[in-house]
Formats: structure tokens, sequence, C-alpha cells
């Protein structure tokens, strides 16, 4: 086997390795946006749930409130009765007192209980909102889940046949070369760099004149002596002049 069909084997295995690596990502990020959809309708139903509780509470208060209003307007008749009833200056001034009590403690409950049919409207019209968001998220999470298990299904079989291609391609590249190139890319996740000059693409260090033109040539596999990537060339072929001078 060549040099020349080693390196073409290699870019191609290269290709094949670094498609793989970004479906096996997107693989990997699907059931996390799936979750990031699952954690928004929970975020909203714990939303939910705590306003529901909220309009239950003040619901409560303003039954409550409604009940003390009754009864302190019943405390109202009966002072009023005190006051047609009383016999003297004193017993008139006392029941006279009662009742702005009483008066007063109505309009403040009355107070109250306006600000509380209030809230619970607020409340309301916030449930009624979070519900109709609540089901579009569920609708949402359901969607996401059908098309993340479809897609997921897509990518598996997708990485058979990737498997399968890459098993035939490690098989005709020659076995030195290509544990040099699984050893770089592993470290480095690129292990196969075009070179147009001499300089490596991948690290940026240069090349002495006299390896770039045997990289030209493509005779002989060639690493970056710094970062140990299998340079290729890319560039303008060049007209062989024979053997290089070695001083």
């Amino acid at each position: 086997m060549t040099v020349q069909q080693d390196l073409a084997n290699l870019q191609k295995l290269q290709e094949l390795d670094l498609k793989t690596i970004d479906i096996r990502k997107e693989l990997e990020d699907i059931p996390a946006h799936i979750e990031d959809v699952r954690q928004n309708v929970e975020t909203i139903r714990i939303i939910l749930q705590k306003e529901q509780k909220r309009l239950e509470d003040a619901e409560g208060w303003k039954s409550d409130k409604e009940k003390e209003i009754s009864l302190q307007s019943d405390l109202l008749s009966k002072s009023k009765g005190k006051l047609q009833a009383a016999r003297n200056e004193k017993e008139n001034k006392a029941a006279q007192r009662e009742i702005d009590t009483i008066k007063k403690n109505i309009s403040d409950q009355e107070k109250e209980l306006m600000e509380l049919m209030e809230a619970i409207e607020q409340y309301r019209i916030a449930i009624d909102e979070h519900k109709k968001e609540f089901a579009e998220l569920e609708e949402q999470l359901k969607a996401t889940e059908d098309e993340g298990k479809a897609r997921m299904d897509e990518i598996n079989a997708t990485l058979s046949e990737t498997d399968g291609g890459r098993k035939s391609l490690t098989q005709l590249i020659t076995p030195q070369t290509l544990r040099l190139y699984e050893r770089v890319q592993r470290k480095l996740g690129t292990a196969i760099v075009q070179i147009t000059e001499p300089i490596c693409s991948g690290c940026n260090f240069g090349m002495l004149p006299q390896k770039f033109i045997e990289l030209q040539r493509g005779e002989t596999l060639i690493s970056c002596p710094q970062c140990l990537r299998i340079m290729v060339y890319t560039g303008e072929p060049i007209i062989d002049n024979g053997p290089i001078d070695e001083e």
C-alpha cells in the first residue's frame, strides 16, 4: 500500500470520525433538551400549586372576614337598641361610643374584604394564564419527546453505518499509521492537517525546507515534530528535481 493511499484513507477516516463526534454530541444533547422542557413544565406546575394555595387561603380569609362583618353588624344592631333604650345621658353616650367603635370595625373589615376580593381576582387571572401556559408546555414537551426519540433512532442508525464504515476503512490503513492516527486523535481531536506552506496548520510549527519538500512529494508519512499531527500537502504540485541533498 502506498503512502498516498494511506493518507487518502486517513483523511476519509478523520472526516468520518469528526462526523461521528458531532452526531454523538447531538445524541447526548437531545435528552438534555427534553429535560429542559420538562423542567419548564415542572416550574409552571409549582407556580400553579402556589397560586392555587394562595387563592384558597385568600378565599378562606374572605369567608372569615364576611363572618366577622356579619357578627359586627349584629353587635351594631344590639348597640342601636341600647341607644334607643338609654334612660339617661350616661347610657346614651356609652351606647353611642359602642356604636362608633363597631362602625369603625365594620369599615376596617369591609376595606380589608375589598382588598381580599381584588387579590382573589388577580390570583384567578394569574391561575388562568398559567393553566394555559402549562397546557402549551405539556404539548411542547410531548412533541419534543416524540421528535427527540425519532431523531435518536435516526442517529443510532447512522452510528451503526459509520461504525461499519470505520471498520472497513481501518482495514485499509497500515497498522502502524492507524495507531499513530488514533493516538493523536484521542489527544488533540484532529490527527490530520492539510498543509500548503512549510508551517503546521495544527500548531503553527515551522518545517525545515527539506521536510517540506518530502511532504510535497508525498512519498513518506510525515508528522509534525511538535504536535505529531500527520501532515498532508494540498498546495500546488511541485516539479520533481530528483533526490534531496542532505547537508
